[in-house]
C-alpha cells in the first residue's frame, strides 16, 4: 500500500504470473481509507526477509486481523507465533502457504489470533507505553 522502489518489479511480477486481475496497489490512502482496507481484510501478510519494526504489523494488529511476517527482522518482535499470528523463513511459499490455509479454513482461530494480537497492540505498544519505557531506559543510564 504505497509507493517504493519495488513496485514496478512487484507489477511485472503479478503480470508474470497471471494475478494482476487479483492484485491492486494502492497509494495515496488516507488514514480512514487505510483502516476500512485492513478491516475488509481476513489476514494481513507480509513475509517480507528484511522488515524492520514494520509497523503495518501493528495496525493490522489494531484492527483484530491475524498477521504472517517474516521470521527475520523487525516482525519476531511484534509478532507472536501462533498467538497473533504466524512467523515463516523466507523463501518457503509452503510454509507460507500453509499458513494462510490455516487461517482460512479455521476462521475462529483465526478471530481469536487477531484479538489477542489486538490486545497485544492496545496494550503494549501504545505510545505511553513506550514514553514509559524510554523514561525508564534513560534514568537508568543517567544513574550509572
Amino acid at each position: 500500500m504505497g509507493t517504493g522502489d519495488d513496485r514496478s518489479w512487484l507489477e511485472d511480477l503479478t503480470e508474470k504470473n497471471g494475478v494482476h486481475r487479483h492484485v491492486h496497489f494502492l497509494t495515496g490512502l488516507s488514514y480512514s481509507e487505510l483502516a476500512a482496507c485492513y478491516c475488509a481484510c481476513e489476514i494481513f501478510a507480509l513475509p517480507s526477509q528484511g522488515e524492520g519494526f514494520g509497523l503495518v504489523y501493528l495496525e493490522a494488529m489494531a484492527c483484530g486481523k491475524p498477521v504472517i511476517g517474516g521470521a527475520h527482522g523487525g516482525a519476531p518482535e511484534i509478532i507472536e507465533d501462533n498467538v497473533s499470528g504466524y512467523l515463516v523463513p523466507h523463501g518457503d511459499p509452503i510454509h507460507l502457504a500453509t499458513c494462510i490455509e490455516a487461517l482460512l479454513a479455521d476462521p475462529a482461530h483465526a478471530k481469536e489470533m487477531g484479538a489477542r494480537g489486538r490486545q497485544r497492540a492496545e496494550h503494549e505498544f501504545r505510545f505511553n507505553v513506550f514514553a514509559k519505557s524510554l523514561k525508564k531506559i534513560l534514568r537508568e543510564q543517567c544513574e550509572s
